[in-house]
């Protein structure tokens, strides 16, 4: 199963953002504001919450108050 990210830009947060900020590269996605990127490391839930696939949550909100949710369909 894939996760379908959207990043939404918000504060001083630039318009493309590799997260999370820290972490081993290959749980690292560039993410671009507005454009949805689908990931198969991820799992993601109807409330808009997104996992890898061992159960960890994946930080939906950046120090700057952007938000990468889970998006239907």
């Amino acid at each position: 199963m894939a996760a379908k990210i959207l990043y939404t830009k918000q504060g001083s947060d630039p318009t493309t953002l590799v997260w999370p900020a820290s972490g081993p590269p290959s749980e690292r996605w560039t993410f671009t504001s507005g454009t949805a990127l689908a990931i198969p490391e991820l799992i993601g839930y109807g409330n808009g919450t997104t996992t890898y696939a061992d159960g960890r949550a994946f930080p939906v909100i950046t120090s700057q108050g952007s938000t990468l949710l889970h998006q239907k369909g």
